[in-house]
C-alpha cells in the first residue's frame, strides 16, 4: 500500500463516525485509529492518532481543558490547562513569534500554544475570552495532562 492511500485512509477516517480501521493487503497490514472526544471541564478535547509506520505531518486541532472551575484566589481569573501530555510550544516555529505574550488579549478559538504530543502537533485553543496575566509554562517543556498552561483575566 502506497503512503498516499495510507493518508487517504486517515482523512477518510476523521471524517466518520468509525474510530478504527484495518486494512490487510499481500503487502501487510495496516491499523489506524482515533481515540473518541473527551469531555474535561465541558471543553472538549481531541487528539487523533496515527499508526507509528506512517509519518504524521499534519496540525490536529485541540480545545484545551480550560479554566479549571475549581475556586479561585481572585475573581475573573481562570486558567487554561492542557488537555494531553507533550511539548509545550509558544510558536509554530522558531523564527515565529510566539502565539500569545503577557498582556495579549485571548478570544474563544484563538491558537494560544502547540503541543507535541507522538510527534503531533496539536493547536490548543483558548474556550474562553481574556486577558493572559502569567505564561507558566516555558518553552519545550514536558506538560502534563491538566496542567496548568496560561492564567488569564476572564472578560
Amino acid at each position: 500500500m502506497k503512503l498516499e492511500d495510507i493518508l487517504i485512509l486517515i482523512d477518510r477516517l476523521e471524517e466518520s463516525s468509525i474510530s478504527k480501521l484495518v486494512v490487510e493487503t499481500e503487502e501487510g497490514m495496516v491499523e489506524i485509529s482515533k481515540e473518541a472526544k473527551v469531555v474535561m471541564q465541558s471543553a472538549p478535547a481531541y487528539q487523533a492518532s496515527a499508526p507509528a509506520n506512517v509519518p504524521a505531518a499534519a496540525h490536529v486541532p485541540v480545545h484545551s481543558g480550560v479554566a479549571a472551575a475549581e475556586p479561585q484566589e481572585e475573581s475573573g481569573i481562570a486558567y487554561i490547562t492542557s488537555p494531553i501530555v507533550g511539548t509545550y510550544y509558544s510558536s509554530s516555529n522558531p523564527a515565529s513569534d510566539p502565539f500569545v505574550k503577557v498582556g495579549s488579549v485571548v478570544e474563544e478559538g484563538q491558537v494560544v500554544c502547540i503541543l507535541e504530543a507522538m510527534k503531533l502537533m496539536n493547536e490548543i485553543e483558548s474556550e474562553l475570552n481574556g486577558e493572559i496575566l502569567e505564561i507558566l509554562v516555558k518553552n519545550e517543556d514536558m506538560v502534563e495532562f491538566g496542567q496548568k498552561l496560561f492564567k488569564v483575566r476572564v472578560k
